[in-house]
């Protein structure tokens, strides 16, 4: 078995943001976390790529979460590879099946990380807020019924219409849940998300940003932070555990 080399770990290069702040916001107990599902705590993209590559082994596809560089990545994939239309045009449907979500694993690491935010600020202050599409409720509930069983189901949040784009979804929600909390810390990997909520301007919101594969914000903001994966071949988040820990360890 090929043995995987790992740069060496080193938090200044895994993070940027306000420091000072970020610590801040933190050892306040009443502060509220706000974390996405996909890709945060359901390694989605692991298991859809793993079943792609599966299907198309033929064509020797090798897919790989770590080399995201964009939305809807796996479409380019199946375009280099040069599968048929009707391949490239289906080429994201796992993402939307209740079976494949159903089986997606944790993403490494994060259980690490809601046992920190749970322990210090309780289950009424840790929510999950996603923007899967309705027909997902109940699949996103046993989910985390079954991985994280320590979530308030009433914290689970999820659309209940396609009328309202995922984006304006979740602004919605955080400004509901920022009336609510001195603080809130908003945890999401996709950059569109992470924009919109920015550009809401909601004052005592900070907005965490710990995307996958490849892909890099180009942006800055005063209450934005980004967090790299690590190790990235795990697209693990130890980088966004190390931060928490290290704040949290120092209010004991």
């Amino acid at each position: 078995m090929e043995r995987i080399r790992r740069e060496p770990y080193n938090f200044s290069e895994n993070f940027s943001g306000n420091w000072r702040l970020f610590q801040e916001v933190l050892k306040n107990p009443e502060t509220a976390f706000i974390y996405d599902n996909d890709g945060i705590f359901s390694d989605t993209s692991k298991e859809v790529f793993k079943r792609f590559n599966e299907k198309y082994k033929k064509y020797k596809t090798d897919a790989k979460p770590s080399d995201i560089t964009e939305y809807n990545y796996l479409t380019r994939v199946a375009e280099a590879a040069g599968l048929g239309r009707n391949a490239i045009k289906h080429a994201e449907d796992g993402f939307y099946d209740p079976g494949l979500l159903n089986e997606a694993p944790a993403v490494y690491g994060i259980r690490r990380v809601i046992g920190a935010t749970l322990s210090y600020y309780g289950p009424e202050r840790n929510y999950i807020l996603t923007s899967r599409n309705p027909e997902f409720k109940d699949v996103t509930e046993r989910w985390f019924k079954r991985k994280f069983p320590e979530f308030l189901p009433e914290n689970i949040i999820i659309r209940r219409s396609k009328k309202i784009s995922g984006e304006d979804f979740k602004v919605r929600e955080l400004r509901r849940l920022a009336s609510e909390n001195p603080w809130i810390v908003f945890v999401d990997d996709g950059e569109k998300f992470i924009k919109h909520a920015l550009e809401a301007n909601i004052k005592n919101c900070l907005v965490v940003n710990i995307p996958v594969g490849k892909v890099q914000p180009e942006f800055t903001h005063k209450r934005f932070f980004a967090f790299k994966r690590y190790p990235d071949d795990l697209q693990a988040i130890y980088p966004f555990y190390d931060a928490v820990s290290q704040v949290l360890n120092g209010c004991k």
